[in-house]
């Protein structure tokens, strides 16, 4: 992810792919069992929350110039790292405690 233009275009591939992904976790919460319903909405609101605080940090990113780049990768490396364990933590729980 050494390039700027090459880490942006992915990251908002990535965005959207979330998107559609979060999008879907949504409208099967009705497939989860009562007591796991809750704990599932706080979760999918953590990960938008999240998913809004990358992108405002990629939108930065895109109005600085490409000498800022290097200074910026590291902390957007992370960002990404972090949002992307999460969403995938948070699906998998939500996967395990459907309905049977």
């Amino acid at each position: 992810m050494s390039d700027k233009k090459d880490f942006t275009a992915r990251a908002r591939q990535q965005l959207e792919d979330w998107d559609y992904q979060l999008d879907r976790l949504t409208a099967r919460l009705n497939d989860l069992r009562d007591e796991w319903r809750e704990d599932a909405k706080e979760k999918i609101a953590e990960m938008k929350h999240r998913r809004k605080e990358f992108e405002n940090k990629l939108e930065r990113l895109e109005s600085h110039s490409d000498d800022a780049w290097d200074d910026i990768k590291t902390g957007l490396e992370l960002a990404w790292d972090g949002l992307k364990t999460g969403f995938l933590a948070a699906k998998n729980e939500f996967d395990e405690n459907k309905k049977d």
